[in-house]
């Protein structure tokens, strides 16, 4: 299979995902900006599940720009990051409503870790799907730290949940902060070759 082909799927499923997140938000109750304060907690949540789709998206653009194979375990790892990642407008909407609550917040950052797990899969997939000598290896080989420092994040915001729920979308938040950045191994194999 072409790796264009699930590209294209990952592109039209992540656009859904966007579509369905922003009509999680209602239209609010007045015509004045006042009308916008009782859903700041939606809003937040909003913006932070578009931040993370948005970030995983683009990790995905150059994960996959530097991938040459494509073999039954990475469809199916992709497909278990889409599922993961399909889950984000439905956890993000139950936390926004009930933001201090342990329950909601606490599944958002389940669906976070599995999130960040499943894209970890996908990443091992790929690199098991290329010889030892391919770029995918050699760029996101054995220190590769971005989805170990999330999956940390991610625990340690589940942990400090049960003390203070809303640390679970704070560390939701932290565990992105390195899939920010910009992959530079991978920017400089793509400039040399």
């Amino acid at each position: 299979m072409e790796k264009g082909r699930l590209e294209a799927f990952t592109d039209g499923v992540m656009a859904i995902i966007i579509t369905i997140l922003v009509l999680e938000i209602p239209e609010p109750e007045g015509a004045t900006f006042a009308a916008l304060w009782p859903l700041r907690d939606k809003l937040v949540m909003y913006l932070l599940s578009f931040l993370a789709i948005a970030v995983y998206w683009n990790n995905h653009h150059h994960l996959f720009q530097i991938t040459e194979k494509i073999q039954g375990p990475v469809l199916w790892a992709n497909n278990f990051f889409l599922l993961t990642i399909s889950l984000i407008p439905f956890s993000s909407a139950w936390a926004g409503n009930h933001v201090m609550a342990f329950a909601p917040e606490f599944v958002m950052g389940i669906d976070f870790l599995f999130v960040n797990l499943s894209f970890y899969l996908l990443i091992r997939t790929i690199i098991a799907a290329h010889p030892e000598d391919a770029a995918v290896s050699a760029v996101l080989g054995q220190r590769y730290y971005k989805p170990w420092f999330s999956m940390l994040a991610n625990v340690v915001g589940l942990v400090l949940g049960f003390f203070w729920p809303l640390m679970i979308a704070i560390f939701a938040f932290i565990n992105l902060l390195p899939w920010i950045l910009p992959e530079r191994r991978i920017d400089q194999f793509l400039n040399n070759h």
